[in-house]
Protein backbone atom coordinates (compact mmCIF):
# COMPACT_ATOMS: atom_id res chain seq x y z
CA UNK A 1 0.00 0.00 0.00
CA UNK A 2 1.41 3.40 -1.02
CA UNK A 3 1.23 6.12 1.62
CA UNK A 4 -0.08 9.45 0.38
CA UNK A 5 1.96 11.50 2.88
CA UNK A 6 -0.60 14.31 3.08
CA UNK A 7 1.07 15.76 6.20
CA UNK A 8 4.21 16.55 4.21
CA UNK A 9 2.32 18.91 1.92
CA UNK A 10 2.13 22.67 2.38
CA UNK A 11 -1.59 22.59 3.24
CA UNK A 12 -2.22 19.01 4.41
CA UNK A 13 -5.85 19.49 5.44
CA UNK A 14 -7.00 21.60 2.48
CA UNK A 15 -5.15 19.66 -0.20
CA UNK A 16 -6.62 16.34 0.93
CA UNK A 17 -10.14 17.78 1.24
CA UNK A 18 -9.90 19.03 -2.36
CA UNK A 19 -9.39 15.45 -3.61
CA UNK A 20 -12.91 14.08 -4.31
CA UNK A 21 -12.05 10.45 -3.50
CA UNK A 22 -10.35 11.47 -0.24
CA UNK A 23 -13.21 13.80 0.70
CA UNK A 24 -15.76 10.96 0.60
CA UNK A 25 -13.47 8.70 2.63
CA UNK A 26 -12.84 11.37 5.28
CA UNK A 27 -16.54 12.08 5.79
CA UNK A 28 -17.59 8.41 5.93
CA UNK A 29 -14.77 7.38 8.29
CA UNK A 30 -14.91 10.48 10.52
CA UNK A 31 -11.16 10.88 10.09
CA UNK A 32 -9.18 12.46 12.91
CA UNK A 33 -6.81 15.42 12.96
CA UNK A 34 -4.16 16.33 15.51
CA UNK A 35 -2.66 19.68 16.37
CA UNK A 36 0.80 19.34 17.98
CA UNK A 37 0.79 22.97 19.14
CA UNK A 38 -2.48 22.56 21.05
CA UNK A 39 -1.87 18.85 21.81
CA UNK A 40 -5.46 18.33 20.74
CA UNK A 41 -7.25 15.72 18.66
CA UNK A 42 -10.37 16.37 16.58
CA UNK A 43 -12.84 14.19 14.70
CA UNK A 44 -14.09 15.53 11.37
CA UNK A 45 -17.87 15.32 11.27
CA UNK A 46 -18.64 17.01 7.94
CA UNK A 47 -17.03 18.97 5.14
CA UNK A 48 -18.83 21.43 2.90
CA UNK A 49 -17.62 22.48 -0.52
CA UNK A 50 -18.05 26.24 -0.69
CA UNK A 51 -19.23 27.42 -4.09
CA UNK A 52 -17.00 30.39 -4.81
CA UNK A 53 -18.02 32.55 -7.72
CA UNK A 54 -14.96 34.71 -8.51
CA UNK A 55 -17.20 37.38 -10.05
CA UNK A 56 -19.32 37.57 -6.91
CA UNK A 57 -16.83 37.22 -4.02
CA UNK A 58 -17.84 38.50 -0.62
CA UNK A 59 -15.37 40.99 0.87
CA UNK A 60 -12.96 39.37 3.30
CA UNK A 61 -13.11 35.89 1.75
CA UNK A 62 -10.53 34.37 -0.58
CA UNK A 63 -10.75 31.71 -3.27
CA UNK A 64 -8.76 29.36 -0.97
CA UNK A 65 -11.71 29.21 1.44
CA UNK A 66 -13.36 26.49 -0.60
CA UNK A 67 -13.82 23.85 2.14
CA UNK A 68 -15.67 24.41 5.40
CA UNK A 69 -15.09 21.80 8.10
CA UNK A 70 -17.23 20.83 11.09
CA UNK A 71 -15.24 18.93 13.70
CA UNK A 72 -15.36 17.97 17.36
CA UNK A 73 -12.59 18.39 19.95
CA UNK A 74 -12.58 17.68 23.69
CA UNK A 75 -13.86 21.27 24.05
CA UNK A 76 -16.94 20.53 21.90
CA UNK A 77 -18.07 21.14 18.32
CA UNK A 78 -16.18 23.63 16.17
CA UNK A 79 -16.05 24.72 12.55
CA UNK A 80 -13.63 26.59 10.33
CA UNK A 81 -12.31 26.84 6.79
CA UNK A 82 -9.74 24.15 5.97
CA UNK A 83 -7.08 26.75 5.12
CA UNK A 84 -7.44 28.15 8.64
CA UNK A 85 -6.93 24.64 10.05
CA UNK A 86 -3.73 24.41 7.99
CA UNK A 87 -2.59 27.79 9.33
CA UNK A 88 -3.21 26.56 12.90
CA UNK A 89 -1.00 23.51 12.27
CA UNK A 90 -3.57 20.68 12.14
CA UNK A 91 -2.31 17.39 10.68
CA UNK A 92 -3.86 14.02 9.79
CA UNK A 93 -3.57 11.84 12.88
CA UNK A 94 -3.28 8.60 10.87
CA UNK A 95 -0.09 9.92 9.24
CA UNK A 96 1.74 11.27 12.28
CA UNK A 97 4.26 8.43 12.34
CA UNK A 98 5.40 9.45 8.81
CA UNK A 99 6.82 12.71 10.17
CA UNK A 100 9.25 11.07 12.61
Amino acid sequence: MIKSEWNKREEPISERLRDPSELDKIIVENTMMYNPSFKQTAIIMDVFEVDLDPDNMVDGYSSEEDRYVEYVTADGPKSDFSVDLDDEGWLWQSELKELK
